[in-house]
């Protein structure tokens, strides 16, 4: 199920962002703290390039006003999987935008990349833009207490997107 959403990838730093890296892939995953600018970034390329946007967060919303709840968490997850399989065996490119903050969370998209044999790029997201969901500070803390670093495997062919423009990660600086 793709994301849908009112918000209009209206600031000038996407409408001018330079997105044909990413769309040399068929899966994009997007990784980042709540604020870093995943949604829009997803919204950008599935405007600009086709992409299927997917993410737990458009799942957790009820008569279209987002409402977290843990108790529906997994199942959220578990769609967006579920769609990501789906898409990319149809043929289709995905954008998967979520925190993705410990390894093992990217793992269903990973592998539904490689399940497909379709080409997975990881974005990690690191703009401040201000989080729409209202996440508090405590729980932010906690969110990068716990971040953990790409291995290398996927950092080799990594972007960073730092809110003002996308660069390819070198996980070996000369």
């Amino acid at each position: 199920m793709a994301v849908s959403s009112s918000r209009r990838v209206a600031s000038p730093v996407f409408e001018s962002l330079d997105l044909t890296p990413l769309a040399e892939f068929d899966c994009v995953l997007l990784r980042g703290l709540p604020g870093s600018g995943k949604s829009t970034l997803a919204q950008a390329l599935a405007a600009r390039h086709g992409f299927v946007h997917l993410e737990a967060d458009g799942h957790l919303s009820v008569a279209g006003v987002y409402r977290f709840d843990p108790a529906r968490l997994a199942d959220a997850h578990a769609l967006v999987t579920r769609g990501t399989v789906e898409a990319l065996q149809a043929g289709g490119r995905v954008v998967v935008a979520n925190t993705h903050v410990r390894l093992w969370e990217m793992a269903a998209t990973v592998g539904a990349a490689a399940l497909t044999g379709r080409r997975l790029v990881v974005v990690e997201c690191t703009g401040a833009f201000g989080n729409v969901h209202a996440v508090p500070a405590a729980t932010l803390e906690r969110m990068r207490e716990r971040w953990q670093a790409l291995p290398p495997t996927l950092a080799a062919s990594a972007f960073r997107f730092d809110g003002l423009k996308l660069a390819a990660v070198n996980p070996n600086p000369p």
